[in-house]
C-alpha cells in the first residue's frame, strides 16, 4: 500500500509517560514482603517505567509500573498475567499494593498454571509431537497474506479447545469468506497452542438474486500447495481442506 502524506500532529507521548516526583515519596519500603524477593530493576524496566519488581520461587512476579497517567500493579507468571490493576490516585496505591501483595503471599495464585505450563501439561498427558516452530508458522501466515492471491479460509483448533465440530462443519461445508491472517486474527501468533489447523485455498461469491442464486468459485490450490511444499510445512488433506499440524 502507498504510504500516507497525510502529516499527523505529534503527541506528547513521553510527557504522558513522566513519573511524577512525589513516586519518591511513597512508602514502598514499609511495604510487607514475606517470602518474595525484590529484583533490581534493569535498563529496560526503567525505560518502561518500572517502579518495583518483586519475585517469588516459582517464577511469580509482581510489577509496579507507571503508564499513561496510571499506576499498573501486574501479576503475572511467565507469558500469562493473573491479574491487572489500574490506580489513578497516590493515595490509593500503597494499600492496594499491600492487599496485592497478601494475596500472593497467601496462596492466591499458588495453582495458577501459565500458558506455557498449560500447553506442556496437555502435550505430556496426550502424549503431542510437535511438528511446527515459530519460524514454520510464521513463514506460512506471511506466504498466505503475501504470497497467494487471495487469504484463503481457515479454522483453528486449539489445545485448549474440547469441541471439533466447528472444524468438521468448516471441511464439510462451502466457504464464501477469505481469511484473516492478521496476528490478533491468527490467536496472537501465540502458535504453541495452535494444535491444527483446516486450510481450504478456495471461496466463492454469491451473484445473481435471491432466487436464482449463482457461486462464483475462485481457487488457488496449486499455488497453496507449491507454497506450503516450498517452506517444508506438513500436511495432510481431508477432503478439500489441508490440515496443517501444529501437534500430532
Amino acid at each position: 500500500m502507498p504510504s500516507s502524506k497525510l502529516k499527523l500532529k505529534s503527541t506528547p507521548q513521553k510527557q504522558q509517560n513522566i513519573i511524577p516526583q512525589s513516586i519518591a515519596q511513597l512508602p514502598l519500603s514499609k511495604l510487607t514482603i514475606k517470602s518474595g524477593i525484590i529484583q533490581n530493576l534493569t535498563k529496560s524496566d526503567l525505560a518502561d517505567n518500572v517502579l518495583l519488581c518483586v519475585r517469588w520461587k516459582g517464577g511469580l512476579t509482581l510489577t509496579l509500573s507507571y503508564q499513561w497517567q496510571y499506576y499498573w500493579i501486574l501479576v503475572k507468571k511467565d507469558d500469562s498475567i493473573f491479574q491487572s490493576v489500574r490506580i489513578g490516585k497516590e493515595k490509593h496505591l500503597i494499600s492496594k499494593l499491600q492487599q496485592v501483595l497478601c494475596d500472593i503471599e497467601y496462596g492466591r495464585f499458588a495453582r495458577s498454571k501459565s500458558m506455557a505450563e498449560r500447553v506442556a501439561e496437555i502435550v505430556q498427558k496426550r502424549q503431542l509431537t510437535s511438528c511446527m516452530n515459530n519460524t514454520k508458522w510464521n513463514r506460512f501466515r506471511e506466504a498466505m497474506i503475501y504470497e497467494m492471491p487471495f487469504c484463503p479460509p481457515y479454522e483453528i483448533k486449539t489445545l485448549f479447545d474440547e469441541e471439533t465440530a466447528f472444524i468438521a462443519n468448516f471441511i464439510a461445508s462451502d466457504i464464501w469468506y477469505q481469511g484473516d491472517y492478521d496476528e490478533e486474527d491468527f490467536v496472537d501468533c501465540n502458535y504453541k497452542i495452535i494444535e491444527y489447523l483446516a486450510v481450504k485455498p478456495k471461496y466463492y461469491e454469491r451473484t445473481g438474486g435471491l432466487l436464482v442464486e449463482t457461486k462464483i468459485w475462485h481457487s488457488a490450490e496449486e499455488t497453496f500447495v507449491q507454497l506450503i511444499k516450498n517452506y517444508h510445512i506438513p500436511y495432510q488433506k481431508s477432503g478439500d481442506a489441508y490440515m496443517i499440524y501444529g501437534y500430532y
